[in-house]
């Protein structure tokens, strides 16, 4: 059973953020004996998230040119991203893919609350 997170968050971490379909990697069947069929599970929304650009850089090979695209996925506490997850954002068509697990910040020692949960997205177009 896929329960959507926003069903059950109490509030919104950014009010103005924007909302991103996290896609949980599912493993796949053994083909040829030793190699897995990648699929994600459907996509689960979850809403109040920031998002920030990172860095973008540009390869260059014989025949093929090519463009890496980074962002800093700031989302809200609790969540548990792994690294084979992917990340769908508005405004792009193909989903991102999380490089490492997400991590998360903790108590802030002055207030108490929960920091939240930072992603790092990456893909290589081209």
């Amino acid at each position: 059973m896929v329960v959507a997170f926003a069903s059950y968050l109490p509030w919104r971490r950014h009010p103005y953020g924007v909302t991103v379909n996290l896609l949980r990697h599912s493993p796949g069947a053994v083909v040829d004996g030793y190699e897995e069929a990648e699929s994600w599970l459907a996509p689960i929304p979850v809403p109040g998230c920031a998002l920030a650009p990172g860095d973008v850089s540009e390869e260059y090979e014989a025949n093929r040119e090519g463009v890496g695209v980074e962002f800093t996925l700031y989302m809200p506490p609790g969540m548990t991203v792994k690294a084979r997850d992917r990340i769908s954002l508005p405004g792009y068509t193909d989903p991102f893919e999380v490089l490492g697990p997400g991590k998360d910040w903790g108590r802030n020692p002055f207030t108490g609350k929960q920091a939240g949960v930072v992603v790092q997205l990456g893909r290589f177009d081209g």
